[in-house]
């Protein structure tokens, strides 16, 4: 690139001061959300103008020495890019460099002009880039620690107090009230599939925090979005939060494991117990679907000695089946122990093996598992036992 005479760059030095003062202006009537800001704020944006255009005119000068664009964010502190996003920034950058074309052409002799034109469009191309690099640093900078926060949230989960729990997660930026629950995954994610992630769990649930540990990857989920139809169907917040849970961990590439509902993030630690205790003994139940709740995988779980799965057990199947009446858990305990056979279950009850049909159908019905299905039958089977040792340490 030509250098520019001697009396050019001495010209472009007087009215330097001229052209930060009009680019200002500029900057003050062409953008109504600048005059919004804190006079801190505009304060510094001002520096930056004034050394931007400050620069401009070293490098006019010394093309050699001078400073690099990259310097003129540093007069500006890194809170800055938490107040002016990079669109906007981009648009300062932009408004400046048109006042400079406008009017550093008009003060050097006419020989120069086309050469200061390009001078400024090269050196206001290389301060956008800066500029969009200064902010990807800041992002990068703001996405790992928000990680470092979510990371420490679901720890808190795993090993405080539920008061503790709900201090953590509210400092990653949990907001909600409501359901929460947990799912786990065996996954590995880089840094850019775990950031498509939390903006996937964005999209559907109200809070979210995410922490990838390794091969492995934990999501804790709350509060998700219902639509008016949705209401109308009678779709509860629990239930649209599952059907949210079960969509996000089947796009996971591996196996993942959604823990039960919660009422609220104090006890969301339940759940993602439940759901990492669902992942280690989920190689026990080679047939199961995935995603796979972590309560269809209670007989593995309490085989492999998680204690959250004989309570669970009792609550979800030992309980409603013993509220039905021994008539109807004592015929699914005999109709289990004869391997399924109405015709034995009906004669050593001393019943009709159509009243054994009956008792069976009812308690699929109000319990939620079925007898004569296998793998009902096995939960159905091991809250039989579960209950019956929990009757007996109580004698």
């Amino acid at each position: 690139m030509d250098e520019l005479s001697a009396p050019a760059v001495a010209a472009l030095r007087q009215a330097q001061k001229t052209i930060i003062e009009h680019s200002l202006d500029r900057i003050s009537a062409a953008h109504p959300w600048y005059r919004t800001l804190p006079e801190a704020s505009r304060r510094q944006i001002e520096k930056v103008a004034g050394l931007g255009v400050s620069m401009f005119v070293d490098s006019v000068e010394d093309p050699v020495s001078a400073a690099s664009p990259s310097q003129i964010f540093n007069v500006a502190p890194a809170a800055l890019t938490g107040t002016v996003t990079l669109g906007q920034t981009l648009s300062l950058v932009r408004t400046v460099v048109d006042v400079v074309e406008e009017e550093a052409p008009d003060a050097v002799p006419a020989e120069d002009h086309d050469a200061v034109r390009v001078r400024v469009l090269t050196f206001g191309r290389d301060v956008g880039f800066t500029a969009a690099e200064v902010y990807a640093r800041a992002a990068e900078a703001r996405g790992a620690w928000d990680a470092r926060l979510e990371s420490v949230a679901v720890d808190s989960m795993l090993h405080d107090s539920p008061d503790e729990a709900a201090t953590r997660a509210g400092t990653a930026g949990w907001r909600g009230q409501g359901p929460v629950l947990a799912v786990a995954a065996r996954t590995a994610l880089d840094a850019l599939a775990t950031s498509r992630l939390r903006h996937e769990c964005r999209q559907q649930v109200k809070d979210a925090l995410v922490s990838v540990r390794g091969d492995s990857v934990i999501v804790i989920l709350g509060g998700a979005r219902l639509s008016e139809g949705d209401t109308e169907r009678g779709i509860t917040p629990e239930r649209a939060l599952d059907t949210a849970a079960m969509e996000l961990a089947a796009g996971l590439d591996g196996v993942a494991v959604v823990g039960p509902v919660v009422s609220t993030v104090s006890q969301a630690g339940r759940s993602l117990r439940s759901a990492l205790a669902g992942l280690r003994a989920l190689p026990g139940w080679t047939q199961a679907p995935n995603p796979v709740h972590a309560d269809d995988l209670l007989p593995e779980r309490l085989l492999s000695g998680d204690p959250l799965a004989s309570e669970q057990l009792r609550v979800l199947v030992s309980e409603p089946l013993h509220a039905m009446g021994d008539p109807f858990e004592e015929t699914v305990a005999t109709y289990l122990a004869l391997g399924g056979s109405l015709e034995s279950t009906a004669r050593t009850l001393f019943v009709h093996a159509n009243t054994v049909r009956y008792r069976l159908g009812r308690v699929s019905e109000q319990v939620g598992w079925d007898p004569t299905d296998a793998r009902d039958g096995l939960m159905l089977h091991m809250a039989v036992i579960v209950g019956r040792l929990a009757a007996e340490r109580l004698e």
